[in-house]
């Protein structure tokens, strides 16, 4: 279990080293911690990390609090917050013995660290205490400068108008006091504010000012953070180009690994060029940002990209691969639900155009975000998916779903023209004139959106054939002449589109079409128990022993719908417990032959 290398005796495997540890009697234990801390408080090469966990585990809270700061700086600047995070949070575990400027400080670090390993909602506990310390003290830039920060960590947990507070606040209170990195810091933060609002006037104006000062400061990570605003702002002001400001803001935080804006401007050129529909630049950037993620174990920003991945791959009618990645980050559990907005998006549209009803899941979990945030960039997907919904005539009644849904998607379209957001009035254009709106304001589309709303069937199937989606070209077929409306069912039949299929057939049949096809035979009939796909996918975790809890959570679906699932199955299968319908469905070969 042991070996000798360069004068240390070491464990060969970690599991090797806890093992012993564990069979350690408590006293034991802790008369031992003490020792290993003098030992390793003499060693040069001791870790800073290592003395400060013995320290804690012997109660010897002076070394504890030494070494875990210290340890606590170099995770920090080595880009591993969550090593950071957990040695500040060991120093505040024994707070009581902190003056009151140590605690706020650490309070502070605790609070970045855990934001930057994506815990946003820890972070507003930490630094919300921080800023009480500031205020008591009257120590107006700290004060200020904590406002600022709460207004990104509040923004992250969805509670906008918390956000919005927040800056309003700090920028107040540091404009009493000598221009410096602080007010450049709120400048830019009430920039990032008006551009996730689509208010990109305001984002300009705010960022330039945010720019300016952090230029005569010398602070780079500012003008990164601002440049990535103003340039995002810019992009979504006009229909293409390059992105050149968050480009040179990306640029530059990969250069200083400023790991957290790295990602950041990773994901507002992936939205860029998602909404200009330039799927290949979209995805080149998104391969980019997952990639660094991955390598920083940056969790939470590779979901919010890979569902960005899933939403191109949905467009582009690979819906099998789309799926598997949307659910995959949806029924991960984030801090803050933003990271899985755009695979909730991506998983909840997918069900609807195959009629799955555990799209609401999905669906309401992404309302109640965009309901919180109220900004046209998340507002947009929740309208259109009702709207498709009732373009599909599916006779649906959920909480979740807005009772009059075209004039939910009428008021979307009507704030998207007031503040210039193309894409957002293009998206919600479409589906208003699908449900019979006329829309008058055709000369501000782009192609083929603006043939399509102009009833130019012929010219925006060509267009959208151009961009790759083939659900909105067999869309455009639908309103063409007989021959148009087979290719458009075929199209639809090819994808796994049901509902519109089904739609489609109805039309073509009120007009008098003869000979319609039947389309492709039901899925069920190729699985000897007659289960559906959803409900084999569930009677796999039943296997596996998960409960209808762990079953929702990981298809992310409600329990509801997992207990009607499991009770359809073991009414298919005659079988009285769950144990028993996994037994019979292995005996049918349908999970694999017996469990080993």
């Amino acid at each position: 279990m042991l070996s000798l290398q360069g004068g240390l005796l070491q464990f060969r495997h970690e599991l090797a080293r806890r093992a012993i540890e564990s069979s350690i009697a408590p006293v034991r234990s802790r008369n031992l911690h003490p020792k290993v801390v003098d030992i390793l408080k003499q060693r040069p090469d001791a870790r800073a990390g290592e003395v400060a966990h013995h320290a804690e585990l012997a109660g010897d809270v002076p070394p504890l609090l030494q070494f875990a700061h210290h340890a606590g700086e170099q995770a920090a600047r080595a880009g591993a917050p969550r090593e950071a995070a957990s040695h500040f949070a060991a120093m505040l575990r024994h707070r009581d013995v902190l003056d009151s400027d140590q605690a706020v400080e650490v309070l502070e670090r605790h609070a970045e660290q855990a934001y930057l390993m994506g815990a946003a909602d820890v972070a507003v506990i930490s630094m919300t205490e921080a800023a009480h310390f500031r205020r008591a003290a009257k120590d107006v830039v700290g004060l200020g400068r904590d406002l600022t920060r709460l207004t990104r960590f509040t923004w992250m947990c969805g509670r906008r108008g918390e956000a919005e507070r927040y800056i309003e606040e700090a920028i107040a209170v540091l404009q009493t006091a000598p221009a410096g990195p602080e007010l450049a810091w709120a400048y830019s933060h009430q920039s990032q504010l008006e551009m996730l609002a689509s208010r990109m006037d305001g984002a300009v104006s705010w960022g330039e000012r945010a720019l300016n000062l952090a230029r005569q400061l010398g602070e780079k990570e500012i003008i990164i953070h601002a440049l990535a605003n103003i340039g995002s702002a810019k992009a979504d002001m006009v229909r293409s180009g390059r992105c050149k400001e968050v480009e040179q803001s990306f640029d530059l935080a990969v250069a200083d690994k400023f790991h957290d804006h790295v990602e950041r401007a990773s994901c507002n050129l992936s939205c860029t060029y998602f909404w200009r529909r330039d799927y290949a630049s979209a995805l080149a950037r998104i391969e980019r940002g997952v990639s660094y993620a991955i390598g920083l174990e940056l969790t939470h920003w590779e979901g919010y990209l890979r569902g960005w991945r899933a939403m191109v791959w949905l467009d582009q009618g690979d819906w099998a691969a789309a799926e598997e990645e949307a659910q995959e980050v949806s029924s991960r559990s984030y801090a803050a639900d933003v990271y899985r907005f755009p695979a909730l998006i991506a998983l909840a549209r997918l069900r609807i155009r195959r009629s799955d009803q555990d799209f609401e899941a999905p669906l309401d979990t992404a309302r109640r975000l965009s309901d919180s945030m109220a900004e046209l960039q998340r507002s947009v997907y929740v309208a259109v998916l009702e709207a498709e919904i009732a373009w599909l005539e599916m006779n649906i009644a959920a909480p979740a779903i807005s009772a009059d849904p075209k004039s939910t998607l009428r008021a979307v379209h009507a704030l998207a023209v007031e503040r210039n957001a193309y894409w957002v009035a293009e998206d919600a254009a479409l589906w208003l004139y699908l449900l019979g709106d006329e829309i008058s304001a055709t000369g501000n589309l782009s192609q083929p959106f603006r043939d399509h709303c102009e009833g130019r069937w012929q010219e925006a199937a060509a267009g959208w054939r151009a961009l790759g989606r083939p659900y909105e070209q067999a869309l455009a077929l639908s309103g063409g002449d007989d021959s148009a409306q087979r290719v458009a069912l075929e199209m639809f039949d090819r994808l796994g589109a049901g509902p519109a299929a089904a739609r489609l057939r109805r039309q073509m049949r009120a007009n008098g079409a003869r000979a319609i096809p039947r389309g492709p035979l039901a899925r069920t009939r190729a699985n000897p128990a007659g289960l559906t796909a959803r409900q084999a996918q569930v009677l796999g975790l039943v296997d596996e022993g998960l409960s209808n809890t762990e079953i929702a959570d990981r298809l992310c679906i409600s329990t509801k719908t997992v207990e009607h699932h499991v009770s359809a199955i073991m009414a298919r299968l005659e079988a009285p417990t769950r144990q028993r319908a996994a037994s019979a469905a292995r005996s049918l070969g349908l999970l694999g032959g017996a469990k080993r």
